[in-house]
């Protein structure tokens, strides 16, 4: 490209590390950058997918044999008004940034992901969710307005006033229809920088949704641990972790738990383990004993007194327990892990998930980890969101077994559609044109009728966009 942009040829992987594709990576530093290669991709005929920090599973980034435009260098905070508690970034800003610069001051990301290196682009492209969903909505609801640079190199600033359908169709975009250059976020009020969290055992998965419900007259954020590995009548059993921010005066020194250090104080183990050890360390867990040996040992020490009794935890330590540990990902060396997350109606969820479990257990690809969360639905165009509940299940990609493990997911995409379920774009690797038709149906029409008219040339396409909607308007 002639744009003065480093453009440099890479492979790129999904976070699951199990998809990777040969792009052009250019980084932009600046805004203005991102309309020159819009202009020059457009006149070479390239096309071009976004990308920040890379933490889809699966190909939502990637862009295999074109353009990738990494966004992740745009990052800085560009305002942060604290009597009110909003924050406006450019879009590679990400989650820990937010925090850091909000919670001194007694405000929270209103949403966050389980991994605070989410980008506050990505986080609006793909329609995060957090344990909190079922209350507050998903992270679009946190976005008060956004400029987006258009293919033709037109920034139009999106909210639910002004160019609204625009704005309700870029969140969970995917970044199909323009690059986000800064978004604005409502945070959220808090009087400590710790919550209370209490966990509970429940003996199947019936039981372990209902819990779950119960929770909801009180609780801030939930989410439930499910043993992949049991069977018969303990099927879907599992621990319920719920939380609650605490009250005004419940906090006797909340100018030293709101502060950073207070955030990131390392666990001891964490301390002294050389980095990336533990993920080596970890990777037997991922073979099939493993995955029975580690979920043995998760429901047991879930029956402790100490686990069920109420405690403090930081913000940091109750949202983002998997950053303790750099680079996780890396036991699934060599063939990665796929993430299968499907979004059920409440009315069918029990039977679907049973379902999925059940297939999954007599495949012989126990997933190495279970979590079960509670939805609302969501006005974003194309949001996976129900009224319901979601199960994201991680299935190690052991060697010879790829093809094995993408069959086993195609059947429970058919289990979740017909369901009346929707599959979380961001961690899907497996979704095909018809099932993602049963899933969306007319929204994908009014989608792509946007797409036509804000991205006439098609320039920004992803991999997953090619696999999953593209067939279905003949592209």
């Amino acid at each position: 490209m002639s744009v003065a942009l480093d453009v440099m040829d890479e492979e790129l992987t999904g976070w699951g590390l199990a998809q990777a594709a040969r792009s052009k990576v250019a980084r932009p530093e600046a805004v203005a950058d991102i309309a020159d290669v819009f202009a020059e991709a457009a006149r070479a005929g390239q096309t071009i997918a976004l990308r920040g920090a890379g933490c889809s599973y699966g190909d939502a980034a990637l862009n295999a044999n074109a353009l990738v435009l990494d966004c992740s260098r745009l990052n800085r905070i560009l305002s942060w008004d604290a009597e009110n508690g909003q924050i406006t970034v450019e879009p590679g800003a990400t989650i820990a940034q937010v925090w850091r610069r909000t919670l001194p001051d007694g405000w929270w990301p209103t949403v966050v992901p389980g991994t605070s290196a989410v980008t506050v682009g990505g986080a609006a492209a793909m329609q995060i969710h957090g344990k909190n969903n079922w209350h507050v909505g998903a992270f679009g609801e946190s976005v008060l307005a956004f400029d987006l640079l258009l293919p033709s190199g037109q920034t139009l600033t999106c909210s639910r006033e002004s160019n609204s359908e625009l704005f309700a169709a870029a969140i969970c975009g995917m970044g199909l229809l323009g690059a986000f250059t800064s978004l604005t976020l409502q945070a959220r009020r808090v009087h400590s920088g710790n919550v209370w969290e209490v966990t509970s055992v429940h003996n199947s998965l019936d039981a372990l949704i209902a819990a779950l419900d119960e929770a909801t007259s009180w609780a801030t954020d939930l989410v439930a641990w499910i043993d992949t590995s049991a069977r018969g009548k303990r099927l879907g059993r599992g621990l319920l972790k719920m939380s609650r921010d605490l009250a005004p005066d419940e906090d006797l020194h909340p100018e030293l738990t709101l502060t950073e250090a207070s955030q990131t104080r390392q666990r001891p183990l964490m301390a002294r383990l050389p980095s990336g050890r533990l993920p080596r360390l970890a990777r037997p867990l991922t073979s099939p004993a493993g995955v029975w040996f580690s979920n043995r040992g998760q429901w047991m020490s879930g029956q402790g007194v100490r686990q069920r009794g109420s405690h403090l935890t930081s913000y940091v330590g109750a949202n983002f327990p998997l950053d303790a540990i750099p680079d996780w990902r890396e036991s699934y060396r060599h063939g990665g892990l796929m993430q299968h997350q499907s979004m059920i109606p409440a009315e069918a969820a029990s039977a679907a998930f049973h379902e999925i479990l059940d297939r999954s257990q007599r495949a012989g690809l126990t997933p190495s980890f279970a979590v079960l969360k509670k939805h609302r639905a969501s006005d974003a165009l194309l949001s996976c969101l129900v009224d319901g509940y979601s199960l994201a299940l991680d299935y190690p990609v052991r060697r010879g077994q790829e093809e094995k493990v993408r069959a086993l997911l195609g059947e429970l995409n058919d289990v979740t559609a017909e369901a009346g379920g929707r599959i979380y774009f961001a961690k899907d690797s497996t979704l095909t044109p018809a099932q993602t038709q049963r899933m969306y149906g007319d929204e994908l029409e009014l989608f792509h009728a946007l797409k036509r008219q804000y991205d006439p040339q098609g320039l920004l396409t992803t991999d997953l966009y090619q696999r999953a909607i593209a067939p279905l308007f003949g592209e």
